[in-house]
């Protein structure tokens, strides 16, 4: 029988795992990147079906949509007041993160997006979020805590390899987003955008571009209403912004919460009485007006009679309620009707003061709106904050999970490689202003290393300026390699930060796939909330008497010693010197390696939301609580905690553990590990050009993202614009000119384009400019031979010399978009160095390079799109504008809608109609 306590085998098995762990990174570090050793794949990892149905992770978004660079992302984390990972300021474990007052000085804050693509499957929306009472002074304070969350659950799933008939590994997340906005506050703020994923309300409101003119209305903008369910006659207005319900389904809908024309309107009633004799009765008991009055409408009396100004006339035709007897009677109710698409849907949660676990789960993508975030305030606060807290979580075995990633990571081709691992030791050249490509900085035993791994995305690295980077090419039998110059990255034993030049050496660099998990620990968290929370008291010194201080260290021991702890003592103070909580892990949060080191360790332990009977009761005697001497900010705290805690009712549902047992992952260290700045994705070449391969399109994705960040095509208008005009040219595959043609050909293409029909036939009149005579008189020349061709029909044009230069032939057209000439070929070759500095060609000695280079073919088409300053004309313009620059012309133009519509739908734009 195993006599060890369940903390200490806990430890023990946490120990295990993280010294195997060591190893195998020792074994990795000692492997060249060029020449992986392919571990066996495993068989025995079975895809959750509780995601099985989720389409893999397309996107990836940080939840305040921050496009700093990872690294960026997390050291910013330092600023948050509270809420580290994996440590709260309140002793125990945590296991997300904070965004709150301290982190909102450089983040825009005002609205919290999805991480990742999935589905909501929970969320809770109170009407007014609760309060807990506590005494200050002997005085009740009310402290409001916002209860409010959503819970998404995603699949991350690894790419396929190509040729291998197996499905790659995938992994149940969920992320969570807690103390979110009440419902109150979204109906006090109009302008407060309501998430998607509520589902629309019989509410709607005008929408605030509406601009109809109203007679006799003045003082606001209009939208019009009018008499019947086909239009008709107006006879009021709803301004910008009013909230109206509406039943039917037409194009113009019944208006059910107004009683009438506002004209009439007072205190929410109608005034006014119509005289009878002009109405005829309907089979519902309402009356329709049926006037023979010269202008066809009946007026509307303040009293029952004929006497006073007319209030206003309504039209015939108006549907009416009416009360009382006699000549005249009381207008009730003029029914309304609304254009329908002129409102605005209003969105409500489905549940409110209550937990929503929606019958089917609703799809959401990366950056999509989760919400706004809520008050909170803890007993100590003065004020209530706004705090955001967010975490991510798993079911499946981590551990297991990271195992079998590695695994299949090392059969994904080398491009999958997109992080550089800098190990611990790198040598930080300091820089020098003599430093160039022919004197590189070189390490002497002087220079200072770094004291921990970092790993840098590729796109990082990428994106530094010419004046960062020094190319050292192989030479002498020496191996080629780039010094980048990474100021404040890495970090000396000291924790000082270290500026200078690294190098990263072509056959030795350490590059990894996000899939396997560099740099990650699995953790077995240990800790008990007793010794957590003695731990903390101890910290402070606030523990009454002798006795609960000698008990208090016992328990802090178990804590100082546990794997959370000890983990964090290796990566910040490796001697272990004072003690381990918050405040001190702060201060390691601004460093890069460090928090990247502390944002890859995965945790295993109860969830915080978890409620268990009893379970708090526990700390009772640490905060001096007890039935004859209550403490009663600790009761109202054991309160607090059970309102707020959601896994118990959510669990069962969700088929998530019974015991609240997860494992933790960092939120914005995941999301920087995966998050490859694609603003083009598979799912949108997929979409807007289906008929190519997935293989063709994973080898040409890296480089139209590469284009697309260098020539700012980075918006949702502007990359649907460009990826719908480009597929519809050239379905994405690079072209080379066909001019191989015959002679009827030959003469249609390159002929006289004024009217005449039959090819065989010489046109003396060529309006278009375009007569050629020799393609008639020396057809057996040009037939058959491009080079002829080329030479004779584009010669003294875009930039060509004569036919005898051969200039025609030489710059043809190629490339996805066909660039077409000499001065084409020089405007790609002056754009491309403009860009590219490091990487300058010319292009004009070596035009074949267009049709050699698949990367150089696929940039003619951003160049085109640069030079024609499209970027902007997307922004604004419709697809035909689009279409005119790109073609000169419409051809092709509801194909080319087609396309563009398809990906407006993935970025919930305005699709654009038909004509």
């Amino acid at each position: 029988m195993d006599t060890r306590s369940l903390a200490q085998r806990m430890v023990d098995a946490a120990n295990a795992i993280n010294a195997n762990r060591a190893a195998e990174e020792r074994r990795r570090a000692g492997r060249q990147a060029t020449e992986p050793t392919c571990l066996p794949l495993p068989s025995y990892w079975v895809t959750d079906p509780a995601s099985a149905h989720l389409p893999a992770i397309q996107r990836w978004s940080h939840p305040f949509g921050d496009r700093a660079d990872p690294l960026r992302q997390l050291t910013q984390l330092a600023n948050a007041e509270r809420g580290y990972y994996p440590l709260g300021r309140n002793g125990f474990w945590h296991p997300g993160v904070h965004f709150d007052a301290g982190t909102a000085g450089t983040l825009d804050q005002s609205q919290v997006l999805c991480l990742a693509d999935g589905e909501v499957v929970a969320y809770r929306t109170d009407t007014q979020s609760p309060r807990t009472g506590y005494l200050f002074d002997d005085e009740p304070v009310e402290c409001p805590f916002s209860r409010n969350f959503v819970l998404v659950r995603h699949r991350l799933q690894a790419p396929e390899i190509p040729g291998l008939d197996a499905t790659p590994p995938s992994l149940t997340l969920y992320s969570l987003y807690m103390h979110l906005e009440d419902w109150t506050a979204y109906r006090e703020d109009q302008t407060l955008k309501r998430p998607a994923f509520w589902p629309e309300s019989n509410t709607r409101r005008v929408k605030d571009t509406e601009k109809d003119a109203v007679p006799d209305l003045t003082g606001h903008v209009w939208l019009r209403c009018r008499i019947g369910p086909n239009g008709g006659a107006v006879i009021s207005g709803l301004a910008r912004g009013t909230e109206v319900t509406v039943s039917g389904t037409g194009r113009y809908r019944k208006i059910e919460n107004i009683p009438g024309p506002r004209q009439l309107l007072q205190d929410g009633a109608l005034l006014g009485y119509v005289g009878f004799s002009l109405l005829e009765p309907l089979p519902n008991g309402d009356y329709r007006i049926a006037t023979l009055r010269d202008d066809g409408t009946l007026p509307v009396r303040p009293s029952a009679s004929v006497e006073g100004k007319p209030l206003m006339a309504l039209p015939n035709g108006t549907e009416v309620a009416i009360s009382g007897t006699g000549d005249y009677r009381k207008l009730e109710w003029v029914n309304q009707y609304v254009h329908f698409d002129s409102l605005l849907g209003e969105r409500e949660p489905q549940i409110l003061d209550d937990i929503c676990v929606p019958e089917a789960p609703v799809p959401i993508r990366a950056g999509e709106l989760i919400g706004h975030i809520g008050a909170y305030q803890d007993h100590d606060d003065a004020q209530p904050r706004q705090q955001l807290h967010l975490e991510v979580f798993s079911s499946e075995s981590l551990q297991t999970f990271f195992e079998v990633s590695r695994a299949w990571a090392q059969r994904l081709p080398a491009s999958a490689r997109t992080w550089l691992k800098l190990p611990k030791g790198t040598p930080v050249v300091k820089h020098q202003a003599h430093f160039s490509a022919s004197v590189p900085p070189k390490a002497s035993a002087d220079t200072p290393s770094s004291a921990a791994d970092l790993h840098l995305p590729k796109h990082l690295l990428e994106g530094l300026g010419p004046d960062m980077r020094i190319r050292v090419p192989n030479r002498d039998g020496q191996g080629g390699c780039t010094w980048y110059r990474l100021d404040d990255l890495l970090h000396d034993s000291e924790g000082q930060l270290l500026p200078g030049w690294v190098q990263v050496e072509d056959d030795h660099a350490q590059w990894h796939s996000p899939w396997d998990w560099s740099g990650y620990a699995a953790i077995l968290n240990g800790d008990s909330l007793e010794s957590c929370q003695a731990y903390a008291l101890n910290l402070q010194g606030i523990l009454p008497s002798e006795r609960d201080r000698a008990q208090a260290a016992l328990l802090a021991d178990r804590t100082d010693q546990g794997p959370i702890r000890s983990r964090l003592f290796d990566l910040i103070e490796p001697d272990r010197h004072g003690v381990m909580t918050a405040e001190e892990l702060k201060p390691a949060l601004p460093v890069p390696a460090l928090a990247q080191s502390i944002a890859r360790l995965a945790i295993y332990s109860e969830s915080e939301w978890y409620w268990r009977p009893g379970k708090w009761d526990a700390l009772d005697d640490l905060f001096g609580h007890s039935s004859p001497s209550p403490n009663r900010n600790w009761l109202a705290e054991k309160q607090r905690i059970e309102q707020i805690c959601w896994w118990n009712e959510v669990a069962p549902k969700l088929g998530l553990p019974a015991d609240g047992k997860v494992w933790h992952l960092h939120p914005v260290g995941l999301v920087g590990s995966f998050e490859r700045k694609q603003l083009i994705t598979l799912e949108m070449l997929l979409a807007v050009e289906p008929n190519n391969k997935k293989e063709y399109y994973q080898e040409i994705i890296d480089l139209l993202n590469k284009f697309a960040e260098s020539y700012q095509i980075n918006t949702p208008k502007r990359i649907s614009h460009f990826l719908s005009q480009i597929s519809h040219e050239s379905n994405f595959r690079s072209h080379e000119e066909n001019l191989s043609y015959s002679p009827k050909q030959m003469r249609k293409v390159y002929g006289c384009r004024g009217g005449f029909r039959n090819y065989d036939e010489l046109c003396d009149d060529c309006t278009a400019g375009r007569f050629r005579e020799k393609l008639w008189s020396q057809a057996a020349h040009y037939a058959y031979n491009p080079e002829n061709l080329a030479s004779y029909v584009y010669a003294n044009r875009m930039g060509n010399g004569s036919e005898e230069s051969k200039d025609g032939y030489r710059y043809r057209g190629r490339g996805l978009i066909q660039l077409t000439g000499k001065a084409g070929y020089e405007s790609f070759q002056t754009e491309h160095n403009r860009i590219f500095p490091n990487d300058k060609i010319d292009l004009i000695n070596n035009p074949e390079l267009l049709s050699q280079n698949l990367e150089y073919s696929i940039e003619s088409a951003f160049v085109f799109w640069s030079i024609n300053n499209l970027n902007k004309t997307a922004e604004s313009a419709t697809v035909s504008d689009v279409t005119r620059i790109v073609n000169g012309g419409q051809n092709g133009l509801s194909d080319r809608k087609n396309r563009y519509n398809r990906l407006a739908r993935l970025f919930n734009l305005k699709e654009e109609k038909y004509e």
